[in-house]
């Protein structure tokens, strides 16, 4: 779904995919918290020219949390009453 949003460009949808408390972790960019400043980021990055395509290499599930890799993301989402959000992400754009 990640992917989806990225190629729409929508900052709602892309916000809604991550915790409340999420963390983002972008080139060029330090910490970013909140949902909103994350959609935000990602949105500003893909403006630039850059390209997210998720194909998973790993996904591994422990309870109600994953482990997520791929060549341009390391995340862990957590599986909630309203689907799995992203906790922590580290996205290469």
């Amino acid at each position: 779904m990640l992917e989806d949003a990225c190629l729409l460009g929508d900052a709602a949808f892309l916000a809604n995919l991550f915790d409340v408390d999420a963390i983002l972790l972008a080139r060029g960019t330090s910490q970013v918290r909140d949902r909103s400043a994350i959609a935000k980021v990602i949105i500003d990055q893909l403006r630039d020219g850059r390209s997210y395509v998720g194909a998973p290499r790993l996904v591994t599930q422990s309870g109600q949390l994953a482990l997520i890799i791929s060549d341009a993301a390391t995340s862990v989402a957590r599986r909630s009453l309203h689907g799995w959000r992203y906790v922590i992400s580290r996205l290469d754009l």
